[in-house]
């Protein structure tokens, strides 16, 4: 293999060299990596559902860019469903102000077309703002504070083709097999210790689990243990 030696050899030597044989050191581009693709099966007034919402999964997704954690929350959780006379029946776990509470969730997500970075920021409103029984007071807020519209979101709660919605969640829910909520899933799997260690410390398992460049996000991250 040549030897370039001297400035001079230096210019002769760089020229016809690609980027990449250059950047011997360099990290692999993000583009190249998969973002981590978390699922969360929840129902809007569990508490445990409440706490990793606002204190993990939120402030995470939002310190993280975009290719890096990918989010989809299913709102149904324990709840059941029966059809009588073609309608589409709920009861759950936390009574009628959660069905009205999950059903809200489920037509934020329809409204901004399943697109977690404007759906989010909405969610997370709704789990911090609402008072058990007071879930319309909720949504006037966040509505609100998120720019979308209140009217078109109760039209969708208040419309009987709202049921349709909720049970394709329903469906999503009983496909996966939950046991409890919130039931995590991470790239497709759900393990003890993928439940434990992105509930109790989603920004560190998520900044292990990425498989590119880690952002600056996780630069400052204490290592937390995988717990099993």
């Amino acid at each position: 293999m040549m030897a370039c030696r001297g400035i001079a050899a230096l210019l002769v030597c760089v020229v016809g060299v690609t980027a990449a044989d250059l950047c011997l050191d360099c990290q692999e581009d993000t583009t190249t990596a998969e973002p981590v693709d978390l699922v969360l099966y929840y129902e809007s007034m569990c508490p445990y559902c409440r706490t990793f919402i606002t204190t993990q999964l939120y402030p995470t997704f939002t310190a993280l860019p975009s290719g890096v954690l990918n989010v989809t929350i299913v709102p149904y959780g324990n709840a059941r469903e029966r059809q009588r006379n073609g309608t589409w029946e709920f009861a759950c776990q936390h009574g009628s102000v959660e069905c009205l509470g999950n059903l809200i969730a489920t037509c934020a997500l329809n409204y901004t077309s399943y697109t977690p970075s404007d759906y989010m920021p909405f969610i997370n409103c709704m789990e911090t703002s609402t008072v058990h029984g007071h879930e319309l007071t909720a949504l006037h807020k966040c509505a609100a504070a998120n720019n979308m519209s209140e009217a078109d979101l109760l039209t969708c709660v208040k419309n009987e083709d709202s049921g349709v919605l909720m049970h394709q969640m329903a469906l999503t829910t009983e496909n996966a097999k939950i046991n409890f909520v919130p039931w995590i899933v991470v790239n497709g799997q759900h393990t003890t210790s993928i439940q434990n260690s992105a509930y109790r410390g989603l920004m560190s398992f998520v900044c292990k689990t990425y498989s590119g460049p880690k952002p600056t996000a996780c630069k400052d991250v204490t290592d937390a243990p995988v717990i099993g």
